[in-house]
């Protein structure tokens, strides 16, 4: 049987389905208060999805008809939940050589619509949150209302910017807890914040409008914990990632429809406590984890340093690394490559937003950027315990 490294893999193991096992008291206040800790902001609202926190916070918020600025190369379900949540996002292009966008053409974009930015910190590597503030409080005098920021930290976990979390700047923090994310609760997502009043109207509405989930759920999340831990064993991975290739597990995997603006099935139901057991396991491991991921993509830079045939970002202190992503001409012939090889290279986005079918009414210019990145971008995975 052929080994091979999956592109992402949650450190998950017998703690966590154990966790999920054993009976006890609700979990969820307690899971989201460490974390809300743990990222040095006072308050946690868990749901069970992140873009179902972003679609809470504009509903709560009572924001609709107005402006939102978002990154065009991002994951699609950020404007999915400005959409439907009865806005307009304002799409962004890439600046040159960075993921994240341009922050002088975020200032370009700003009006007297202008609602919220959803500031989204990618594959780990932070944006400059002082001048963006600066900026968004200049915006704020000239059109005389408030722009709230969102640091969406998704795939940014406890990234920094000049030696301070990102989290601690702006109005709310967005993070993603699946099992493709830093640390997992198997499905999930967290927005933290430090004003009480924003707190609480979130935390209202979603415990007001969400549903709660039945024990047959329940059970199934248990069934897909233990499936995915086993799942991504390196001696059974290459199976997976075969039918995976040939399109069948596309109804597991597959996570958008280009033609589509929708939410998943279970996105208002709230969280449970089997998920914040989890999460409260995972915790726990989160140092180590960053550790690792960050030592493994500095490996896997160090070890292609100089080659014509990949770029990869330059370092920024306080990065993260979610990912470590290159830039290569044939995404293909790289993935052939290092399947070989023994390591599965993953494609987070494939898709520049606004070039989709269901967003191209939104397009306002071309996103050069976006769409090249799109076209060319490939993750090497950096979960791995013992390194390359």
């Amino acid at each position: 049987m052929i080994k091979l490294i999956s592109r992402l893999r949650p450190d998950i193991g017998f703690r966590e389905v154990m966790a999920g096992l054993l009976p006890g008291r609700a979990k969820v206040p307690e899971f989201e208060s460490r974390f809300a800790k743990k990222f040095e902001n006072r308050f946690g609202i868990m749901f069970q999805h992140g873009r179902s926190g972003l679609y809470t916070f504009f509903k709560s918020l009572e924001i609709e008809n107005l402006e939102i600025i978002c990154p065009a190369y991002t994951c699609v379900v950020v404007p999915h939940a400005v959409v439907l949540s009865g806005n307009v996002p304002v799409f962004v292009d890439c600046e040159p050589g960075s993921p994240n966008m341009s922050i002088d053409e975020i200032q370009n974009s700003i009006t007297e619509k202008t609602k919220a930015i959803i500031v989204t910190h990618l594959f780990g590597y932070p944006m400059d949150v002082v001048r963006i503030k600066q900026l968004v409080k200049e915006a704020e005098k000239k059109f005389q209302h408030k722009i709230y920021i969102i640091q969406d930290v998704a795939h940014s976990f406890g990234v920094k910017w000049k030696g301070e979390l990102v989290t601690k700047f702006g109005d709310v923090s967005l993070f993603g807890l699946n099992i493709s994310k830093t640390i997992t609760t198997v499905f999930g997502g967290m927005i933290t914040c430090n004003d009480e009043g924003i707190e609480k109207k979130l935390r209202a509405y979603r415990d007001k409008n969400f549903k709660r989930k039945s024990m047959v759920q329940n059970m199934g999340r248990l069934i897909y914990l233990k499936s995915i831990w086993i799942s991504f064993n390196p001696y059974l991975y290459g199976i997976v990632n075969l039918l995976e290739r040939k399109g069948l597990l596309n109804r597991f995997t597959k996570y958008y429809d280009e033609e589509k603006v929708d939410f998943p099935g279970d996105w208002d139901f709230l969280p449970s406590s089997f998920e914040a057991k989890v999460g409260l396991v995972q915790l726990k491991k989160y140092n180590k984890i960053i550790e690792r991921r960050t030592r493994n993509a500095q490996q896997w830079i160090e070890s292609m340093d100089g080659q014509d045939n990949i770029k990869f970002f330059p370092h920024i202190e306080g990065a993260t690394y979610s990912h470590c992503v290159g830039k290569v001409e044939d995404r293909t012939e790289w993935e052939e490559m290092f399947r070989k090889k023994g390591y599965q290279l993953g494609i987070l986005i494939e898709y520049s937003i606004p070039e989709m079918q269901s967003y191209n009414k939104f397009k306002r210019k071309e996103y050069p950027v976006a769409l090249d990145y799109s076209q060319h971008m490939v993750n090497f995975p950096v979960w791995m315990k013992k390194g390359l």
